[in-house]
């Protein structure tokens, strides 16, 4: 159903109706819309609100009952209807204060901002970090960890280390810290997939070109960007336990698979890292959600980055009867709050 197939008083009767759902959670009553004085007659908003039904935007749970929103209502709700929201000045002072006393630590600064929307939504908070092939090299090292292998300390334009352990024998300690200045010399300020096609590239030319340890690091700065092209980024989540309990999820095994799929990190790994490619604020409605046990519910999330660069999500997961317009103002701020922080961490650099 397109938005302009809808008239004006077919548009404003569904968006009261999303609103009065929203607030009671209980199904809304044609008696209830006139209260919202609406200038209609009760018989008139009964036949609207049929009409919507026929469409596919409201359904009635039960035949006495009122009606409630479906997930094309809400999605023609976000996409059409939706005043916006912004942040209150007090909220966001709050907000990036809380910020700003965890930035020195790249994991903590996404931990608070998972902790953060998770707070003032009173929903869950979820924070994708930076994908290891994402990111800018800003220091490369490598250090024996045995005679078989070394650890490769990898620390990004934004101030996050990554440890990878490796495969190399037959280096001495001080080889290594030779392979790792030259790569750093030559890497730093590209991504790792930039620096893996590199390699790749170099490597195919002619190996008698190589002396050993030219050889050897190209083979270890390759293995550092093929780690970092398989790795996903971990997640962040917060206030998992605000969805259970509560009149959206009453029944008990429906709230454990919830529960399960937020625990297994790996799937919203995969769902998060979707949202990498469209930028801006991305909600994704109940049963548009790819993971069969998060049809319940909806996401609100927006990408973060570094200058330029696009390095994670942010969002909140929460009941389809949710406050969509103070959702996006929420993930809209921290999203800037944490391209502002890394930025500044980068440029400072």
């Amino acid at each position: 159903m397109a938005e302009h197939d809808l008239d004006a008083r077919e548009r404003e009767v569904l968006r009261s109706v999303i609103r009065a759902h929203v607030a009671t959670g209980a199904p809304v009553a044609s008696k209830s819309i006139v209260a919202r004085s609406l200038d209609l007659s009760p018989a008139t908003i009964r036949a609207i609100m049929a009409e919507l039904e026929e469409h596919g935007l409201l359904v009635q749970p039960h035949t006495s009952a009122g009606r409630v929103p479906t997930d094309a209502g809400y999605r023609m709700y976000v996409d059409r209807l939706m005043d916006p929201a912004r942040v209150n000045a007090s909220l966001a002072q709050a907000i990036d204060d809380a910020m700003a006393r965890s930035r020195r630590e790249i994991p903590d600064l996404l931990e608070e901002a998972s902790r953060q929307l998770s707070r003032f939504s009173h929903q869950v908070g979820v924070v994708l970090a930076p994908e290891l092939r994402r990111i800018v090299v800003e220091h490369l090292e490598f250090v024996r960890l045995d005679p078989r292998r070394v650890v490769a300390v990898l620390v990004d334009r934004a101030g996050l280390v990554h440890n990878r352990i490796l495969d190399a024998e037959g280096l001495s300690q001080e080889e290594l810290d030779r392979v790792g200045r030259r790569l750093t010399d030559e890497y730093g300020g590209r991504t790792l997939t930039e620096m893996r096609a590199d390699l790749l590239a170099r490597m195919r030319e002619d190996r008698l070109a190589y002396d050993r340890l030219v050889s050897a690091g190209l083979e270890l700065g390759r293995q550092v960007a093929e780690a970092g092209d398989r790795a996903g980024g971990g997640v962040f989540v917060e206030g998992a336990s605000n969805l259970v309990g509560g009149p959206d999820f009453p029944d008990v095994e429906r709230s454990k698979a919830l529960l399960r799929t937020l625990e297994e990190k790996s799937r919203l790994v995969d769902l998060l890292g979707r949202m990498l490619e469209g930028g801006g604020v991305q909600i994704v409605i109940g049963r548009e959600n790819p993971l069969a046990d998060l049809t319940d519910v909806s996401l609100v999330a927006s990408t973060y980055g570094a200058g330029e660069r696009i390095l994670g999500t942010v969002g909140i997961v929460g009941p389809t009867r949710m406050e969509y317009a103070r959702a996006v103002a929420l993930v809209e701020h921290l999203a800037g709050v944490l391209t502002r922080l890394l930025t500044s961490g980068e440029s400072g650099r």
